[in-house]
């Protein structure tokens, strides 16, 4: 039978447009195939201690436990301190090198072990490939990811340098993100670490906040410290510390347990361990018998070394032999 042209140029129009949808398909981005971080996060942690949750309204029958409040004030609301932005950085970031790293997915790894930037810390990544990303107009002079996958995991580092972090403390800081992630979404572990160097007696000092989060068990976890106290202008101490005393806090979505030092004075005062509902931070003393064993990095001033940190970001020689 023979088709009517008006049917023939509609067949061809149809068959273009098919055509052209595939190339464009082949041709657009691909999500990054490693979870997100901050989805896993969001999971682990309850409503109150979410960067989103701007303060909380106080009324006589709320008070808040002053160390947990201390707590969220300094590492979970939107400020420098906030790890949640960082994650989210990293998270974006990875979306746009998605491409790269989905090409790089089967490449053979090789294991590369950080410095020792703090007592304790042991944090072997296996990595094969790496990306330049083109930041020099955030002042940053050197940043790369590194990524790999091995043994049902994604490896992520994010290092930037900036290239005046000796000489003043402006944004952006000199600092990394090392992570290792399920590669199902349901855990990860991160270390986020930021170092400079002081004006006031030509040493170098950093801020690392180690976290831990599992959504199948709904649990998280995070320890902070810094080297520095603020004391120290030009440095982490001054602005990236946040409680640089040392803590730690675990939360298993119903209480919060944090133990360690909730200040980040120049002189650190004592410990206190202080046990909150999750849903408000108010005093739940006596319940968080389950929450009271930590498996972050137990980390205070004395612990950490300003040395080392600056060789893991700065110097990086722990990364030869990555190629792009």
């Amino acid at each position: 039978m023979i088709k009517k042209p008006s049917n023939l140029i509609l067949l061809v129009f149809i068959l273009s447009f098919i055509s052209c949808a595939k190339e464009e398909s082949l041709t657009s981005g691909s999500p990054s195939p490693v979870p997100s971080m901050v989805t896993i996060a969001k999971a682990s942690l309850p409503n109150s201690l979410e960067s989103s949750s701007v303060g909380f309204n106080l009324t006589e029958e709320f008070v808040p436990d002053t160390n947990l409040d201390e707590m969220k004030d300094r590492i979970f609301s939107p400020g420098p301190t906030d790890f949640m932005y960082r994650l989210n950085s990293v998270d974006s970031r990875l979306d746009s090198l998605a491409d790269a790293i989905i090409a790089c997915a089967d490449t053979p790894t090789s294991t590369y072990t950080p410095p020792a930037i703090a007592t304790g810390f042991n944090f072997p990544m296996e990595l094969s490939c790496v990306q330049t990303v083109n930041a020099a107009s955030l002042g940053v002079s050197d940043f790369k990811v590194y990524f790999g996958k091995a043994g049902g995991y994604w490896y992520i580092a994010e290092i930037q340098t900036n290239a005046s972090f000796e000489t003043n403390d402006s944004e952006p800081p000199t600092m990394a993100v090392l992570s290792k992630i399920d590669e199902s979404g349901e855990a990860m572990e991160v270390f986020q670490i930021s170092v400079e160097k002081s004006s006031v007696d030509n040493l170098y000092y950093a801020s690392v906040t180690h976290i831990l989060a599992n959504k199948t068990l709904g649990i998280f976890e995070l320890s902070s410290a810094s080297s520095a106290d603020s004391t120290h202008t030009n440095t982490p101490g001054a602005n990236f510390t946040g409680l640089g005393c040392g803590i730690q806090m675990k939360t298993n979505g119903t209480y919060v347990y944090g133990s360690g030092i909730f200040s980040q004075m120049n002189t650190c005062p004592a410990s206190a361990t202080p046990c909150g509902n999750a849903t408000d931070l108010s005093d739940a003393t006596g319940s968080c018998g389950s929450l009271t064993s930590f498996t972050t990095l137990s980390m205070n001033r004395a612990s950490i070394s300003g040395n080392s940190t600056k060789q893991l970001v700065v110097d990086r020689t722990w990364l030869t032999g990555l190629s792009m």
